[in-house]
């Protein structure tokens, strides 16, 4: 598998998580009148916990390897710096969504 698509679908499922944090921040007192609610936020929150443990192992890995190339591709150089940036933003999401759920 290519490193892009990696990036891709790592930059898809932090996009996931953010969304769903703020939908949750919003709709907090809606949300919670649908009885499964509860247990799809724990899924989210596990999946952001999960999520941030292998990203942790995965953008070190992604960022040597885009790195320690011959050439230097940008657009690769941008998928890691946005793969960052929201990988701090979904760590913070799961702290709020460890703060949502009776766990």
């Amino acid at each position: 598998m290519k490193i892009e698509k990696i990036y891709k679908y790592q930059i898809s499922l932090y996009v996931f998580i953010i969304v769903f944090g703020i939908q949750n921040y919003f709709f907090n007192t809606y949300n919670f009148d649908w009885i499964f609610y509860e247990q799809l936020v724990k899924f989210i929150f596990l999946l952001s916990f999960f999520s941030i443990l292998v990203s942790l192992i995965l953008l070190t890995y992604e960022s040597v390897k885009s790195i320690n190339r011959k050439e230097i591709n940008f657009k690769e150089i941008l998928y890691l710096l946005t793969s960052m940036i929201l990988y701090y933003f979904v760590i913070l999401t799961s702290f709020y969504l460890a703060n949502q759920t009776r766990i």
